[in-house]
């Protein structure tokens, strides 16, 4: 049985490291075979993380694919297959850059990032940016419809033009 409360000795490999916070086997992709989802500590977003040497956190999926495939090329990241930020399986693992991991986010789906009003830092609402646009092609100028909405005339015209908030 695995003792997760007992800390890991600062001694211990890579792969003593995995071994110590263990995982459980969750079916997630059923074609890909089980998710070994890591048992120890995670970042908010789910992602394992384990100590490795001073106090260093890594990313316990990366510790598992240097452990069990091999070193990663300098400037690459380990991305998931099954979409499973906990598991630390090595069959679910590949290597690739910041744009391999972002196109195969963007190929499944998983883009769960905020946009339009939902956005943080959104000013206008999607009604607003349809009115702006209404108002401008009737021929209200950019200046005064960022007066009237309280944004910049540079702003207005990126949403006439349809180069901002594609509402």
């Amino acid at each position: 049985m695995v003792n997760s409360r007992r800390p890991v000795s600062s001694t211990a490999s890579l792969a003593e490291r995995l071994a110590h916070a263990g995982w459980t086997q969750v079916v997630r992709v059923s074609e890909l075979g089980p998710c070994w989802e890591w048992g120890g500590n995670r970042t908010p977003k789910g992602y394992g993380q384990c100590s490795v040497g001073h106090r260093r956190t890594r990313g316990a999926h990366r510790v598992s694919y240097e452990v069990n495939i091999g070193p990663l090329v300098p400037g690459m990241v380990v991305c998931h297959r099954c979409d499973n930020p906990p598991c630390i399986n090595p069959a679910h693992l590949f290597q690739g850059t910041h744009s391999d991991n972002f196109r195969d986010m963007q190929a499944k789906g998983r883009q769960n990032y905020a946009s339009g009003q939902r956005h943080g830092i959104a000013k206008l609402t999607d009604e607003q940016v349809h009115a702006i646009r209404e108002l401008a092609a009737g021929g209200i100028r950019y200046g005064e419809l960022a007066l009237l909405y309280g944004v910049t005339s540079s702003n207005i015209g990126k949403i006439v033009r349809g180069r901002s908030r594609a509402a």
